[in-house]
């Protein structure tokens, strides 16, 4: 859209901004996310893993702090044992904030009885 509103509309669809390769890996970023948690719906751990691998590979920033709460609830979905849940007690207890700590709630206690 041109800056003054007066200014005539460009012919074509007008977009308010481009995108940006900084649009396209949050896109990306994004999808990545909603597969992992697709695999974490369907307790899919060899999928978690193989979508954590890839996650770590293109954003390895970990910008968002994904990593390891998918990496525990992948692990407690595979085996709850004791040293597991520890260290899901001390991820649920720290990591208030985490859009991931329901899931942790969800998989690792919820689902260990």
């Amino acid at each position: 859209m041109p800056h003054d509103p007066h200014d005539p509309v460009p012919p074509g669809p007008v977009h308010p901004h481009p995108i940006t390769s900084a649009h396209s890996r949050i896109y990306r970023e994004n999808n990545l996310i909603g597969s992992l948690d697709g695999a974490m719906d369907v307790k899919d751990v060899a999928g978690m893993r193989r979508l954590l691998e890839r996650y770590h590979e293109d954003y390895p920033e970990d910008e968002h702090e994904l990593l390891e709460g998918y990496a525990l609830i992948a692990d407690c979905l595979e085996r709850a044992d004791e040293a597991t849940l520890e260290r899901a007690r001390r991820y649920y207890a720290a990591e208030t904030a985490s859009p991931l700590r329901r899931y942790v709630r969800r998989h690792c206690f919820e689902g260990a009885r």
